[in-house]
């Protein structure tokens, strides 16, 4: 499973930046999932940025459901 320690920040968005619409972000993340189709791309609201981090290796549904609820 990824770690906190192998996010990435892609892009930094400027939360004063009133320029900047969802859509433009949604596009942003698109594109580098694009480039990347190995990363995890996503939304970070706490950074306020888009991050990135490795895929987690495919693995069986129940193994990954029976792994969750050991947690």
């Amino acid at each position: 499973m990824g770690t906190e320690s192998e996010k990435r920040i892609m892009l930094r968005i400027d939360p004063n930046d009133e320029s900047i619409t969802l859509k433009d972000i949604m596009q942003r993340i698109q594109e580098i999932q694009r480039q990347h189709p190995d990363l995890d791309v996503f939304f970070d609201g706490d950074e306020y940025a888009v991050c990135s981090r490795p895929k987690e290796k495919a693995r069986p549904i129940a193994e990954a459901v029976e792994g969750k609820k050991k947690v």
